[in-house]
Order: structure tokens, then sequence, then C-alpha cells
């Protein structure tokens, strides 16, 4: 009876290997063409293509902060200005325990990032949403040393720069009405590289735009 059970597990397990390879393999063929297509997107106006794994400075403010998370890397000129446009992904592992077993998963974790290179150089500085937690805590805590100076953005956006002394001479007027209008996505400034990221896969319809929303924001610095 036993050598039986053992029969049927090993011919399940073979059964099961034999429908995985191939899914795996078909999965790895579908990103490859996706990867391709993406590389003949951008050749076809005129940005350069690089593939596989590219190290750039500007992951280190990225989530997950991956040296080596940049699937693919896409760089050329938009509205005058250089521009890179990449694919990039991190994991992360949590351990549960179950019946005194510890057990690991990984997930893994895409994001797009929209990065313009600018003719000149600020020190590091972020503008992101309030959650309800930062306005709990400014709330207790009182206005934060790199606030702006004008409330209604300051309650709905939170600053953070490596210069406080710098904010409000990099975020104008003109920077914060852009903002308080929905036309400016969260940002970091580090430097001369102004990066955007969002969380998924990319789409080349949603680049050039965000791109322009990117550009929109550096034309407003300092003003």
């Amino acid at each position: 009876m036993g050598a039986i059970i053992a029969v049927i597990v090993i011919a399940l397990v073979v059964a099961l290997v034999a429908l995985t390879v191939p899914m795996v393999v078909l999965a790895q063929r579908r990103e490859q063409r996706r990867l391709e297509d993406l590389a003949a997107w951008a050749n076809s106006i005129g940005w350069t293509a690089y593939a596989g794994s590219v190290e750039v400075p500007w992951t280190a403010r990225l989530p997950g902060a991956n040296p080596r998370g940049v699937r693919c890397l896409f760089t050329g000129i938009h509205r005058e200005l250089p521009v890179s446009v990449a694919e990039y992904t991190y994991q992360s592992t949590h351990t549960t325990y179950v019946n005194g077993q510890s057990q690991v998963t990984t997930d893994t974790h895409d994001f797009v990032a929209c990065v313009v290179h600018l003719p000149y150089t600020y020190p590091g500085i972020e503008v992101s949403s309030r959650g309800s937690g930062s306005r709990m805590w400014r709330w207790l805590n009182g206005p934060d040393h790199t606030e702006v100076g004008i409330d209604e953005f300051d309650k709905e956006f939170r600053v953070r720069s490596t210069h406080p002394e710098t904010v409000r001479s990099v975020i104008g007027p003109a920077l914060v009405r852009t903002h308080l209008a929905g036309m400016a996505p969260n940002w970091s400034l580090h430097g001369s590289d102004l990066v955007v990221y969002w969380q998924g896969r990319m789409e080349p319809a949603r680049v050039l735009p965000a791109l322009d929303s990117v550009i929109r924001i550096a034309n407003l610095l300092g003003h």
C-alpha cells in the first residue's frame, strides 16, 4: 500500500513539473516580448533603450532603494530637456509562523520612474501628499520647519528637505497653486534629477503625459 501511495505522489509531482515548466517558459517569452515592444516604442520616438539591469543614482530615492532594480531604461529628449524613464522593481519578504514553523513570503513590487535631468542643481527636496497620520502629527505637534507658509498647501502636502532654509525659495506661489489644483504629482529633487514615480508596469501611453507633469514642476521651481 505504501509503495502505491509513493508511486502516486511521484506521478503527481512529475505531472506538476510537466505543467509548470511550459507555463514558466511562456511567461518568460511574454515578458521578453513586452520589453522588446517597449524598446521599439522608445526607438520610434528617437530615444535610446537599455536592456537589463542598469545602475542609476536616483534609484536610491525609489521605494526599496534597490540599486539593481532597473528592469529597462529609456533615455532621450522631451520638450528640450534630457529625460530618463525606467521600469523598476524590488522585492520584500515577510515571515509568518504557522504551528511553530516559519514561512517566508516574497513579494515583488513594480514601479515606473520618470526623471527630468535639469541644467542646474538643487539641495534635496521632496513633496508628497499628506496621509491621515501626517495630518494628525501636524495637528498635534504644529507646523513642520520645512513648510512653505501657505496654510492650505501645508495642510495637504508634506515637504522634506536636506536644507530647510531653501524650501520657500524653491516652492513658490505658482508651484503651490499647481499642486492645489491637482496638476502636480508627488516629486523629489536631488542635485539635477527631478523624479516622479508610480506603482505598476510601464505603459507608453502614460509616459509622455507623466513627463509633461514633471517638466511642469521643473518650469515652476522657484516661482
